[in-house]
């Protein structure tokens, strides 16, 4: 078989057609929906095409790499927005095609599936390979041409996208090209690491921030971003300076939320910062929804994309917050499913604590004035009580707030265990029992840490009516005064109809 990158080849290429047919017979029904799906994403390589190609890259690069500079370049996601530059809308589409087409193959194959025949089958190596060299030559093209662009332009705002943008180019061309000299016999299989983490992303791909510093630090550049993004939006687009002389009581809610957005450093915590920007999405929507409507003038469809997408920024970041769990908790925990559940939890925690009290351990420790010692009676009387029916019925049962003073406790304790280990003065028992309060209160955190989704908004993009320069037309038409009914000569009649 000839060698040839996949943008090169017909839509029907050998390798796509091999590794749909390597699925298990009952799968193949899907094959036509997935070819489509597969085009999509061709059809962005070929766009990319049109677009000067960057430098040759003078170094390697990896996988990882790549997704550092793309992850990275998500922190300037609203102020690129913001620019309304097509060239940021083409990256969007091939990097949502790129990960459509694999979530795709997981969404027909499922888990058992995707393990068997997949992941170590030669023919989806090959494909896989593939897509993954078009798609970093594809971000190579665009990012670069991008950052000469707003460089060009020369905002003080976007230079901070400009150098992510460099970054990616420059990494996405250097992994392009050592893809390119692969050969496509005897691909090796991912990692075992690897291919457990990208299947946790399949199961649950609204993760949070993460944890530590360097989540804390993405968190807080996003909020920036979208601060910026809006800023932008209201000082330089024509939609932003109009409404910004308008008093109408959804541009008034629409200010307040803003005016109310936490702070860049996020102090507040991503429980209260999720649900401010939740208020932001929910009342910039309602404009927008306005504006469709006519009720508040007629505006081009690239202003309102512009909105749209500061809107869609501010919903990811707010899910993504209300995903960011507390620090040492395990984001993959199943979350308690009832009043009885958080209560038990409650109990077995309380049971580990007494175990641990009643040893030599607990009974020396306690009467101390360890800073550890007193860190963790401190967090032991902040713990909260469990929730009860009643609080179920309200509603107002803080299942965040809890969250976090668990896992404070929790992390106090370990705190404690590992400097009793260092000292080695308790017997390994006794530290067994600590070490077992340290994980219970970490894991009873873990399933307390669900924000209430009555608090957050839906994704308004999902019943959003798409807006086209015609469309708005006809919107602004409808809105205007009826023309009156009473006989008149017919000339004036059809003048008012003109």
């Amino acid at each position: 078989m000839t060698e040839q990158t996949v943008a090169a080849v017909p839509e029907r290429n050998d390798t796509l057609r091999l590794a749909l047919n390597s699925l298990p017979h009952p799968l193949r029904r899907h094959n036509e929906e997935l070819r489509k799906t597969y085009q999509t994403l061709r059809n962005t390589w070929l766009r990319a095409d049109a677009v000067p190609a960057p430098p040759a890259p003078a170094g390697a690069s990896s996988g990882n790499t790549v997704t550092a500079a793309l992850r990275a370049l998500d922190g300037h996601a609203a102020v690129l927005a913001a620019t309304g530059n097509p060239l940021w809308e083409q990256l969007q589409d091939t990097r949502k095609a790129t990960a459509r087409m694999r979530r795709s193959v997981w969404a027909v194959a499922g888990e058992r599936v995707w393990r068997k025949h997949v992941v170590p089958n030669a023919h989806w190596k090959r494909l896989w390979t593939d897509i993954a060299q078009e798609s970093t030559r594809a971000y190579a093209r665009l990012a670069g041409e991008l950052a000469g662009q707003l460089e060009r332009e020369g905002h003080r705002e976007t230079r901070g996208a400009v150098a992510a943008l460099r970054e990616l180019s420059r990494t996405a061309a250097e992994r392009s090209a050592e893809l390119g000299r692969l050969s496509r016999k005897n691909l090796p299989a991912p990692e075992a690491s690897a291919v457990e983490r990208e299947m946790r992303g399949m199961r649950r791909p609204d993760l949070g921030y993460g944890l530590g510093e360097a989540g804390r630090e993405r968190a807080s550049q996003a909020s920036r971003d979208i601060r910026q993004g809006l800023k932008m939006w209201a000082e330089k687009s024509s939609l932003g300076r109009r409404l910004g002389k308008m008093k109408t009581p959804a541009l008034i809610r629409m200010r307040k939320a803003w005016a109310n957005l936490p702070s860049d450093d996020l102090r507040e915590g991503p429980r209260e910062a999720a649900i401010r920007f939740g208020d932001l999405v929910r009342r910039t929507h309602e404009v927008r929804e306005e504006i469709r409507k006519g009720n508040l003038g007629r505006y081009s469809a690239k202003d309102i994309a512009v909105l749209d997408a500061v809107i869609d920024a501010g919903f990811r970041h707010m899910k993504r917050l209300a995903n960011t769990a507390p620090a040492g908790v395990d984001t993959n925990a199943r979350a308690y499913n009832s009043v009885k559940e958080a209560q038990d939890g409650t109990l077995r925690l309380a049971g580990q604590l007494l175990a641990w009290q009643k040893s030599d351990m607990g009974q020396t420790l306690l009467t101390s004035q360890d800073k550890h010692v007193k860190a963790l009676r401190d967090a032991w009387r902040n713990l909260p009580d469990p929730p009860t029916e009643k609080d179920r019925k309200t509603g107002t049962y803080d299942r965040w707030k809890a969250a976090e003073k668990t896992a404070a406790f929790g992390r106090a304790a370990q705190a404690l265990w590992e400097k009793a280990e260092a000292d080695g003065s308790f017997s390994a028992a006794d530290k067994a029992k600590l070490k077992a309060v340290a994980n219970g209160a970490m894991s009873h955190a873990a399933q307390m840490a669900k924000i209430p989704a009555s608090l957050l908004p839906n994704d308004p993009a999902k019943n959003r009516a798409a807006v086209t320069e015609q469309s708005a037309r006809q919107a602004q038409a409808q809105a205007q005064p009826p023309v009156r009914t009473q006989t008149q000569p017919t000339a004036r009649r059809a003048s008012a109809r003109a």
